[in-house]
């Protein structure tokens, strides 16, 4: 153990020191902050429109098409709709007006709107708003003799008057919180599995083109050099993640971006899990990969099996969403290269039935074992074979020479 966290430690000081890593770690962050920071500053401002007016009651309307547009709006924002009324002495005037683009829509004596088209702002979503505004105002007519309010009806029409309970229990707003950690988890693990994955086969490719692997096998075995770089990388992953994450979750917190969904702890606990499982089982191929080649130039080529399965877990994962109890899900719960980016989804989802859950994980688990020592004969096998690609039985009975 101590000769692999030495390689270990070796491989953390190298790579933090390398102008790669400081550059995918800074620009990894500034890509999550403009994502972040960039729609807020050219995101979508208030939706305005310019309504002629003729004739008496008009702007009753209009004024409660203003409230029931913005109802939704949060004290201090913006607001959603913004509409100007233009006073028309007649019918014939306004519609000219609105034939030269001056407004986007006229009304007449409050029981009648003028629209160029009745598709865009100027014609389904503003009729719409309209529409609901007059209706409004007629109900108020209707129960203003009893005392009701224009606000409490606005209040009523504009509100969720009937409780949603979803048939898997439990209530909508901490399952919409385990989804998104579960899919924002399934993305993190992917592009995790695609960038470190690669680093960790260029790695060993790049120290057994240079000879470094054979003066680090002179004092110590394959496998602590595989085990040391997986757990140095690793280590090098978790912190560039984690610190993108905090990054990430400051810049929202400051700019009020998207809103954040209560995290829970649990839900975090299994997707860590997961993230885990999933990162040093793709890890252990790609360092088994790397033996393998001795060029650069081959390292992409071997690469390209472990990228497809990770491709096909992400689709997966996706597919799982829409469907988590469908055949494709449960079938990948229980295949090692896909568990990872299903489980924690149909998990979240609340979609698994706790024998699958468990079976999945010591499946997952007994399959990172095998792969380890199976992977260390092929990684002892394959680094000091040189010249051409290495196939994989040459390279497991070249170890056991």
């Amino acid at each position: 153990m101590k000769a692999l966290w030495q390689v270990a430690l070796r491989e953390i000081t190298e790579r933090v020191r390398s102008r790669a890593y400081l550059f995918t770690t800074v620009l990894t962050i500034l890509i999550v902050l403009g994502l972040i920071v960039v729609p807020t500053l050219f995101g979508s401002e208030t939706e305005a429109a310019t309504v002629g007016s003729v004739g008496e009651g008009n702007d009753e309307i209009i004024a409660t098409a203003i409230e029931l547009g913005n109802a939704d709006d949060e004290p201090g924002d913006p607001p959603t709709i913004s509409i100007e009324t233009v006073e028309y002495p007649d019918r014939d005037s306004a519609v000219r007006a609105l034939e030269d683009g001056e407004v986007d829509a006229v009304m007449v004596d409050s029981d009648e709107v003028i629209v160029a088209s009745t598709t865009g702002f100027g014609g389904d979503s503003l009729v719409g708003g309209l529409q609901a505004a007059a209706g409004t105002v007629q109900i108020q007519a209707v129960v203003e003799e009893q005392g009701q309010q224009a606000a409490d009806i606005i209040a009523i029409i504009t509100s969720d008057p009937l409780e949603v309970t979803p048939l898997s229990g439990g209530d909508s707003e901490h399952s919409d919180s385990r989804t998104a950690i579960a899919y924002f988890g399934l993305l993190l693990l992917y592009l995790a599995v695609l960038l470190y994955g690669t680093w960790i086969l260029t790695g060993v490719t790049e120290e057994k083109s240079n000879r470094v692997v054979e003066v680090l096998l002179s004092s110590i075995r394959p496998w602590q050099v595989l085990g040391g770089k997986i757990l140095g990388i690793g280590t090098l992953a978790m912190a560039q993640l984690l610190g993108t994450v905090l990054v990430a979750m400051v810049a929202l917190r400051v700019t009020g971006a998207f809103d954040l969904p209560p995290i829970e702890v649990t839900a975090v606990l299994n997707l860590l899990l997961w993230f885990i499982i999933g990162f040093l089982l793709y890890a252990v191929l790609f360092g088994a990969a790397g033996s393998l080649v001795s060029r650069m130039e081959d390292a992409n080529s071997i690469a390209m099996p472990m990228s497809m399965a990770a491709v096909v877990g992400f689709f997966i994962s996706i597919a799982t969403l829409s469907n988590p109890d469908g055949t494709i899900a449960v079938i990948g719960t229980f295949v090692p290269i896909t568990a990872p980016f299903v489980v924690p989804v149909r998990t979240a989802l609340q979609a698994i039935p706790v024998w699958q859950y468990v079976l999945s994980l010591v499946i997952s688990v007994v399959t990172i074992v095998i792969l380890t020592r199976v992977a260390g004969r092929i990684y002892a096998g394959g680094l000091l074979r040189y010249g051409g690609r290495v196939k994989v039985r040459e390279a497991w009975r070249s170890a056991s020479e």
